[in-house]
């Protein structure tokens, strides 16, 4: 009889560790994910030299991949103005840096928990 326990218990704690192991997996995913994604639009908006189309058509493209992404752009004059996807960018001139957030959601499905994480990158 303890043999039989002992097997259950081992059988439990090793699926356990199993389904921890494949949502720690799965959370890391997301986050290489979103650091990809924002990698590449910094790389987009420095090769566009900020150009409005780019940083809407980046906007959007976060939209879809479900990240909440707003970029500030800061002009010569000293004034900056941040765009989301409720607010689309119409003018880009004289841009001369902006600061891309990526807010993105990582989840641990076996543990019920999800976090919002947020990403930073700067482009000159």
């Amino acid at each position: 009889m303890p043999v039989v326990i002992k097997s259950f218990m081992g059988i439990f704690f090793f699926s356990l560790i199993v389904f921890l192991g494949i949502g720690m997996i799965g959370y890391q995913t997301d986050a290489s994910r979103a650091i990809s994604y924002k990698r590449d639009t910094i790389e987009a908006l420095q090769n566009s030299n900020f150009a409005p189309s780019v940083i809407n058509a980046c906007i959007l493209a976060g939209a879809e991949q479900e990240y909440e992404v707003s970029i500030d752009v800061s002009h010569e004059d000293g004034s900056n103005r941040v765009y989301t996807k409720d607010a689309l960018a119409s003018d880009g001139a004289d841009a001369q840096a902006v600061c891309v957030t990526v807010l993105y959601k990582s989840r641990l499905p076996f543990l019920g928990a999800e976090m919002t994480n947020r990403l930073r990158g700067f482009a000159k």
